[in-house]
């Protein structure tokens, strides 16, 4: 989530209410024991308590975005290349934030800076409709080196076929990724496969039954999606014929496979089905679809002989894209 001037002005009005109701609690208290009137200086503990959050976003939002960052976007978002100024510089500042509040942690494989914006950036574009856009319950994303079992093992067993898991119980708040699927979801953007996007959206999902539906988002378009996956699920005969098939294995599995679809094959998903496609348009409050082919970029983002974008003076390929491993 931004913050923008009108957010800041709410959260600083909110944190002087704050302060001033614990200052007027600790006068009231103070009234009636003396030795209380210590609690005073809980006032502006109130008003730091309420405004952290807010002046720690400040602060990341100012910070410059890193070359090597940029590279790696121009190379493997083709998602963040056909944005224009303002919404890359945006997308930028999420990417920022993310990066700032989650931890990437690998296990048993090296987490280096492409990792890092390739998880930020699965994160940033399912919600980058949503203004006011926050993942409450994720602290960790742990990559792994390869696929994994559901005992979270990856020693390269027949039985480890999983490629990403949004944590439960004891892994509340950790997401798992493998490493390899995750770099192929953005290798091959035109695929149906994006294993970032897939559990990013699983985290939405749970995130809107939590804390709300996003204002950006119509009622009608919630009840008439609940109508639509009912009725898919209820014609097992169906699977495979509109989506992959592992996507009829529950609603949440739905969701998350068509939103792979979505923002990885919009003009297919569109061509096969304009009624679902404008049903997603309306759920994410996005439009891959005019964003990606009305905004034409070579596959490849910056030419590798072109000027690095960092300013160094050196081409592109002999500096940012070299540290990118690409």
């Amino acid at each position: 989530m931004l913050v923008t001037p009108e957010l800041n002005a709410r959260n600083r009005r909110e944190a002087l209410i704050a302060g001033g109701l614990a200052a007027l609690a600790a006068a009231w208290l103070g009234w009636l024991f003396p030795f209380l009137w210590l609690l005073a200086g809980l006032s502006p503990l109130a008003y730091w308590l309420v405004r952290r959050r807010c002046l720690r976003r400040l602060a990341v939002m100012r910070q410059p975005f890193p070359a090597a960052w940029e590279a790696i976007l121009r190379t493997h978002v083709a998602f963040f290349r056909a944005l224009d100024e303002t919404g890359q510089a945006r997308f930028r500042q999420l990417v920022q934030i993310f990066l700032n509040e989650v931890r990437i942690t690998g296990i048993r494989t090296e987490v280096d800076d492409t990792i890092r914006v390739l998880v930020a950036a699965s994160a940033v574009i399912p919600t980058f409709g949503f203004h006011d856009w926050a993942y409450h319950r994720l602290h960790e994303v742990l990559i792994y080196p390869n696929a994994f079992d559901d005992a979270y093992r990856t020693t390269g067993g027949k039985e480890e076929t999983i490629l990403g898991m949004v944590g439960l119980h004891h892994l509340s708040g950790v997401m798992i990724l493998s490493k390899p699927a995750l770099l192929a979801g953005f290798d091959h953007p035109s695929g149906h496969h994006h294993v970032g996007v897939h559990e990013f959206a699983h985290l939405v999902e749970r995130e809107t039954r939590e804390y709300g539906i996003p204002p950006e988002v119509p009622w009608m378009a919630v009840r008439q999606w609940m109508r639509f996956v009912a009725q898919e699920l209820a014609h097992p005969s169906r699977q495979g014929a509109r989506l992959n098939a592992y996507a009829y294995k529950n609603e949440h599995e739905f969701f998350a496979v068509l939103a792979e679809y979505f923002f990885t094959s919009p003009a297919s998903l569109e061509r096969r089905d304009p009624a679902l496609y404008a049903l997603m348009r309306d759920l994410f409050h996005q439009d891959p679809r005019a964003l990606l082919g009305l905004t034409p970029r070579p596959a490849g983002g910056l030419g590798r002989n072109a000027p690095c974008p960092c300013g160094s003076g050196k081409k592109y390929k002999h500096c940012c894209l070299a540290k990118t491993g690409a």
